[in-house]
């Protein structure tokens, strides 16, 4: 009795946890329904079989039956078993499950070595269909549908940091570790422009919302802007700084976010005005390096991630954090928002190699997926906001699926 007991007050704890702000509108059951009725009934039938199934059959009914799942878990009068056996249904119907659909294949390491096998950044195209991951051997184009690597190109001692498809689908910008700034026609391979300037790793490359510049952030404590067509540099932004670690462009262009390694200090994030290159505020609250910067879909809000082991939200408008979101067990290496705003998804390094989802209204975590060997270095979360493109330390590419 004491294991059920103490089995049956962690569920409590868990589902008070995951209840709230994060009950579907339609958790409560309709009062009479017949069938969850039944089936609520059957939970304390004599045999083991008839309430294993009945348990089965609720988790299938999913958030209409949460209501009155929940209601006999609180009810302190009846039996404490049945109360179990609803706690564990609701538990289920409440955890969001995020899991693998498909490893799509593997980077290898510089000349094979293991110790450099890893997936550095991940890209998607803007219909969401294919995808560009670095690795520390090349750059692999793939199609999501089939899981099959279309063409690898781009090799390059020791890899890319960063990479991003145009807006038109057409083309792919890459940053290396050593400064290089190359663009790439994904359809051929081939090397179209070699943007020189940075001397350092370039971590984060993106595309101007018309796909005529390129922004790129390094740890030489540059932030460049460049034309697509000449290879040219437009313009650097001035005070920097710090280290750039991330950059995140708003859906209109206007403005960019740089999330910053600040050795021995807090992180900061920074939002600039994109055309002039003027910083607009500081966003202060990281007690360590920022590792990921993305924007809500309608801008007004916008998440970061740290070695500080936090996912925050802030509002764009003033800079104000709305959320801190808290759970993960080691640094955060990314962290962005699904395409309708209402969640926030999550990776971490090799202490806590899960992928996180989270509702940003509440901050609190819907589901976690099974635990990798190797931590996720990044991901990007595809337009239908249920699944995400993952790469790793141990070289693979994996995509994942969230039920609902």
């Amino acid at each position: 009795m004491r294991i059920v007991s103490g089995l049956f007050a962690l569920l409590v704890l868990v589902l008070a946890a995951l209840g709230g702000e994060n009950k579907p509108e339609n958790a409560k059951a309709p009062a009479g329904t017949p069938a969850i009725d039944k089936l609520i009934a059957q939970l304390s039938a004599d045999s083991f079989k008839e309430r294993e199934e009945a348990i089965r059959r609720l988790i299938a009914v999913g958030p209409p039956a949460l209501g009155a799942l929940r209601r006999i878990a609180d009810d302190k009068r009846a039996d404490p078993d049945v109360r179990l056996r609803a706690a564990r249904a609701a538990y289920a119907i409440a955890t969001i499950r995020i899991e693998i659909v498909r490893r799509l294949g593997e980077h290898k390491g510089v000349r094979n070595n293991p110790a450099f096998v890893r997936v550095m950044r991940v890209g998607l195209s803007p219909d969401g269909k294919r995808a560009v991951t670095t690795g520390t051997d090349n750059i692999r184009y793939w199609d999501l549908a089939s899981g099959k690597q279309i063409r690898a190109f781009g090799e390059i001692n020791q890899g890319y940091r960063s990479v991003s498809i145009a807006p038109d689908g057409r083309s792919v910008i890459a940053g290396g570790r050593k400064g290089a700034v190359h663009l790439f026609d994904v359809n051929t391979g081939k090397l179209l422009r070699e943007m020189t300037g940075h001397n350092m790793e370039v971590w984060s490359v993106l595309f101007t919302v018309d796909g005529k510049q390129v922004l790129t952030g390094s740890s030489d404590r540059t932030i460049r802007v460049w034309d697509t067509a000449t290879g040219k540099q437009v313009r650097a932004f001035k005070g920097v700084g710090d280290m750039v670690r991330c950059l995140a462009l708003s859906p209109d262009g206007k403005l960019l976010a740089a999330g910053h390694c600040v050795a021995g200090r807090p992180g900061t994030v920074r939002l600039w005005d994109a055309a002039k290159g003027t910083e607009i505020r500081a966003l202060k609250g990281h007690e360590l390096d920022i590792t990921c910067v993305a924007f809500s879909a309608d801008g007004k809000y916008l998440v970061s991630s740290s070695f500080d082991q936090t996912v925050r939200i802030w509002r764009v408008a003033d800079g104000t954090e709305v959320k801190c979101l808290k759970g993960h067990t080691a640094h955060v290496e990314w962290a962005a928002f699904t395409p309708d705003g209402r969640r926030v998804v999550s990776s971490a390094w090799d202490e806590d190699p899960t992928l996180r989802l989270w509702d940003a209204a509440s901050g609190k975590q819907l589901g976690v997926s099974e635990r990798m060997t190797e931590g996720l270095l990044s991901f990007a979360v595809l337009p239908d906001g249920r699944h995400a493109l993952t790469g790793g330390k141990d070289g693979v590419v994996r995509l994942w699926r969230w039920e609902r």
